[in-house]
């Protein structure tokens, strides 16, 4: 009988390892992504109301060189350059480590309080541009934006009039500009 029970006990310790493994293995996507968890999304939409939504899948914050913003995110990218262009663009939760620096937000002093900004700190020693897409609140095709790009080592600031559910960059490349100095 002892036997029998031990059996038992160590089949359940496996399963239970296997899922365990199996749900962080889940937590990242096949090509290394890391994952959101799920969360619900509130935006001011004008002064008196709000959208909200609720996302239960789990969502990228980098994946297949795009960078995933929502409300309220502040992570940075590296990159991989390879013969002047950008080959792969990772996820960097510390701004220490970071090349570029996303803050995405909706101050209240702009007007009305329901535009959206976007901080971008470059780090790199080139100039960056990117291309941008955004989903905004009750329309489900996404919208091309524009993103200036940032010079080296220097700042760039993004602002909307309205609330955007979601930003995507993509398209990272580097631009002519850099920090090195002219040779003379």
């Amino acid at each position: 009988m002892r036997i029998v029970h031990r059996l038992v006990v160590s089949a359940v310790l496996c399963v239970a390892s296997i899922a365990l493994v199996a749900a962080q293995t889940a937590a990242r996507k096949p090509n290394g992504a890391v994952l959101r968890e799920p969360f619900t999304q509130k935006l001011k939409i004008d002064k008196d109301h709000y959208y909200e939504e609720r996302y239960d899948r789990r969502i990228p914050y980098v994946s297949e060189n795009e960078v995933y913003l929502f409300l309220g995110d502040k992570f940075g990218v590296n990159v991989t350059v390879r013969d002047g262009q950008i080959v792969s663009v990772r996820y960097q939760p510390d701004i220490a480590k970071a090349d570029v620096w996303f803050k995405f937000e909706q101050p209240p002093e702009l007007p009305g309080g329901v535009g959206m900004t976007l901080a971008i700190e470059n780090k790199m020693k080139h100039g960056l541009s990117m291309e941008a897409k955004m989903s905004v609140p009750n329309k489900k095709e996404e919208i091309q934006t524009s993103i200036l790009p940032v010079k080296a080592g220097k700042n760039g600031l993004e602002t909307w009039p309205h609330a955007i559910s979601q930003l995507v960059l993509g398209n990272l490349q580097l631009t002519k500009d850099s920090t090195d100095e002219p040779k003379k």
